[in-house]
């Protein structure tokens, strides 16, 4: 859900067409923190190593804002791929993480998610 969410917000918070990345993507980079904040949390509750290393990428997604800032004539091309190319990687761990998630319930029929000091336990 965080990623089809941040997608749509993504969308929203883009510059129009003609300028968009051209300068930095203020509406995008705040969306990236707010992505953050969502994995940050659901790393610290999550049994699973794949939200940290979820967490991790969109840490450089954040950072991927700072060179448009320290190079202002950077090209509109290579601050969008440099923006956009973690999503793939985080869709494929994604991926990897639903997978051996149904691979111990079919295992042990049963696949514990949250961690014991989880406020969804109590």
């Amino acid at each position: 859900m965080i990623l089809i969410i941040a997608t749509a917000m993504t969308i929203i918070a883009a510059s129009p067409w003609d300028i968009r990345f051209a300068n930095p993507e203020v509406g995008i980079f705040l969306v990236d923190l707010a992505i953050l904040a969502a994995f940050l949390v659901l790393a610290v509750y999550a049994e699973r190593y794949w939200t940290l290393w979820i967490c991790a990428m969109q840490v450089i997604q954040v950072l991927s804002h700072l060179p448009i800032i320290f190079i202002p004539e950077l090209l509109p091309q290579a601050y969008f791929i440099i923006v956009a190319i973690w999503a793939y990687p985080m869709l494929m761990v994604l991926a990897l993480g639903t997978y051996r998630h149904q691979q111990r319930l079919r295992q042990f029929g049963a696949d514990k998610s949250w961690s014991d000091f989880s406020v969804s336990q109590k």
